[in-house]
């Protein structure tokens, strides 16, 4: 099982080293890097397709597990396709990395964001092994929880990216803080909704022989959210830019988890 699971991660690297390095190239040739962070649902549900195409498994569940991801992964590129890389204006995460990284910016950005992204999506991928090569043809309580709870996460970071956009359409918003609709529960119901997701993941892996290890990946995705990529980053932007608002917002509603704000 071991070898097996090394052999497919191993092919769906080399697919997604090749995606990378066209993303690269058309970062590269268009002066803007923003265009990895469309890989990262690119490369994610690539890895699930190549499972679901080499794997073994029982026709419906790979469906099912493919589809899920591939919905996942497409619907986040697009969006930020369209709202950030078509805007025209570099993150400036990446402008900060031309600074630091000199004449070399361009092999830099190769391996140390392209690539790394890549191998990273790779990794966390690993739920999506395991009902690829469930040979059972019964469909299990675990792969129904994890369906509904999917449901329930695409719904739920919908609704919410709904509730933040129209917030900012309004002129007399500019400036202040979101506090409608989900909003009001959690400083970051988006973030939330993504980690619902992947923990659908994990539970549907359950399901499948081995699957308790792909419960890796939405421990790290926590983590990844919580701790290092997205709240925290959101956090310093937000109080950047709206000061004692902000401060005023995070003191009395909850930083992931919904929950009632504090009077």
């Amino acid at each position: 099982m071991a070898l097996q699971i090394i052999s497919l991660m191993l092919v769906a690297w080399a697919v997604v080293i090749i995606l990378m390095t066209a993303l690269w190239w058309l970062g590269k040739r268009a002066g803007n890097y923003t265009i990895v962070d469309v890989g990262w649902g690119l490369c994610i549900s690539t890895a699930a397709i190549v499972y679901n195409m080499i794997g073994e498994g029982f026709l419906l569940r790979s469906a099912q597990i493919t589809i899920m991801v591939a919905f996942w992964g497409w619907r986040l590129s697009l969006f930020i396709l369209f709202t950030r890389v078509f805007s025209g204006h570099e993150d400036p995460r990446y402008t900060a990395f031309r600074e630091n990284y000199g004449n070399k910016v361009d092999l830099r950005f190769f391996t140390n964001i392209f690539q790394l992204q890549g191998l990273l999506a790779v990794l966390l991928s690993i739920p999506f092994i395991f009902p690829n090569l469930n040979e059972n043809p019964n469909i299990n309580h675990y792969e129904v929880i994890g369906i509904a709870l999917f449901i329930l996460g695409v719904l739920g970071e919908s609704l919410a990216d709904f509730q933040l956009s129209e917030f900012k359409k309004k002129p007399e918003n500019k400036g202040q803080v979101c506090e409608t609709g989900l909003w009001r529960y959690s400083r970051h119901p988006n973030y939330f909704f993504e980690w619902v997701i992947w923990v659908a993941f994990g539970i549907f892996a359950l399901g499948s022989p081995y699957g308790w290890i792909g419960l890796i990946s939405p421990i790290v995705m926590f983590i990844l959210l919580t701790k290092v990529t997205g709240v925290p980053l959101n956090e310093v932007g937000q109080l950047k830019t709206k000061g004692e608002l902000y401060r005023d917002y995070s003191r009395k509603t909850s930083v992931f988890f919904p929950w009632f704000p504090k009077s």
